[in-house]
């Protein structure tokens, strides 16, 4: 099963038969896209890029070039394909930022405003390359599954070291130095009640809590359907990220966890849906009065106020008042700094900076990319692929309700997970069409 145009690969495919071996392709790319992204701890800084110098972003970019190549050297071929509504939207997303760059340039900014609006800039043609790499890039069955047990695998190493930083409260990422990179934040980790709030490589805890949230639900679909391999291979991830999840002492994680489980629980099997909702009781119980403390704790970041959900609150009138200023096109991407305000709140950040516009284009993409793999499932009869559709609306939902309760573009992991996760939902849609049209498809 092969897509109407070649996937993303380099060199061209004759070239390669010539040589007689299979070079990267999309699945490669993203591949290191993720050890980068989640590996080297995402504090670390190519210095004279600035904010666009994580090696992550960087090799976003060259894939973003990489992809232009590819639509150049293949113009013409792409008819009688069926809409990509999610790479259609993320251009007129990007097209929102820009617009919203020009107005930036022409609106009396400050120097250190405007040289932030071009880094913004910068950084949303990276993040738009990956879900464009990913999305037209991976063209097969094979190659979708075999990225995103890759994540899984890096899941758990991530969320593993999460754990081990709970439980011995040293960071162990502050003393790696990577030479090239400067660290342009203090790593470490910190603490709530009284107990480590441990964020593996991110540089915050909601950073980490997005990836722990957003690779849960592909863990989880892998586990039940993908009956391939070993029981161990399959629920190692599931039982670290959870853990974690549990652990991470971060109310959005618990929240946006308990609504993966929600999603995905009607698409299990009556039999697994059962035991993974008494094994998933009893290891609460366990862990919980392991870590004495932490159910009290818990509840209490529920029941009792706290100044970081005071300031979200008293964050909606600042971006109002910003945004009657500019309510179309915003301020620029990237250019409402931390030293004005910490709003805490992405889709309100987004409204200052990208304007009603942005925001709306933002929304639009991210229910497109939660929505569309849904739909995509019931053009698959076989397991894991079916059960990969309710995941990524799941992995999706997750990662829009954390969007609410910080300024996730500002971090590297997060943006790069909620961009590469809309990127497979994309590939699992055009996969799935592809499918539904092969002979022998439905």
């Amino acid at each position: 099963m092969t897509s109407s145009v070649e996937a993303l690969r380099w060199p061209p495919s004759n070239f390669r038969r010539e040589l007689g071996q299979v070079r990267p392709d999309a699945t490669t790319v993203l591949t290191a896209y993720a050890v980068l992204l989640y590996v080297v701890p995402s504090d670390r800084r190519i210095a004279p890029l600035g904010g666009a110098g994580a090696l992550a972003s960087v090799l976003a970019m060259a894939a973003l070039l990489w992809w232009c190549w590819h639509q150049i050297n293949t113009a013409g071929a792409h008819a009688g394909r069926t809409v990509q509504w999610i790479r259609v939207i993320a251009f007129i997303f990007f097209a929102a930022c820009m617009a919203s760059y020009v107005f930036a340039a022409l609106s009396p900014l400050t120097v250190a405003d405007q040289s932030v609006a071009d880094l913004g800039l910068i950084r949303v043609a990276a993040l738009v390359g990956i879900l464009l790499v990913a999305s037209d890039g991976i063209d097969t069955e094979a190659r979708l599954l075999l990225l995103v047990r890759r994540l899984c695998l890096l899941g758990a190493l991530y969320a593993g070291l999460g754990l081990v930083q709970f439980f011995t409260g040293l960071s162990f990422v502050d003393v790696i130095e990577i030479p090239g990179l400067t660290a342009s934040a203090d790593a470490g980790v910190g603490a709530r009640n009284g107990f480590i709030r441990p964020v593996s490589t991110a540089v915050h805890p909601l950073e980490y809590s997005v990836v722990l949230t957003m690779l849960l639900p592909l863990s989880l679909a892998l586990a039940v359907h993908d009956k391939h391999r070993s029981a161990f291979r399959r629920w190692t991830p599931v039982l670290l990220l959870a853990m974690a999840s549990a652990l991470s002492v971060t109310r959005s994680a618990l929240l946006a966890s308990v609504a993966v489980f929600l999603v995905l629980m009607p698409t299990w099997p009556r039999t697994t849906r059962k035991v993974l909702i008494v094994a998933a009781g009893i290891g609460s119980f366990a862990m919980y009065v392991a870590v004495p403390g932490m159910a009290s704790t818990i509840l209490a970041m529920f029941t009792e106020g706290d100044a970081s959900v005071t300031s979200r609150t008293d964050s909606y009138d600042t971006a109002l008042s910003f945004l009657g200023i500019s309510p179309l096109f915003g301020r620029g991407f990237g250019t409402f700094l931390p030293a004005y305000r910490i709003v805490d709140n992405q889709y309100l950040l987004s409204a200052i900076e990208i304007g009603a516009i942005g925001l709306v284009t933002l929304l639009g993409l991210i229910f497109t990319a939660m929505v569309l793999p849904l739909r995509h499932r019931k053009l698959w009869d076989a397991q894991p692929m079916r059960g990969l559709g309710p995941a990524l609306f799941a992995s999706m939902l997750a990662g829009g309700m954390i969007l609410g309760f910080f300024d996730a573009f500002a971090f590297t992991q997060a943006a790069g997970t909620l961009f590469m996760m809309m990127g497979l939902c994309g590939a699992y849609c055009n996969i799935s069409n592809v499918f539904s049209l092969a002979p022998g498809g439905r």
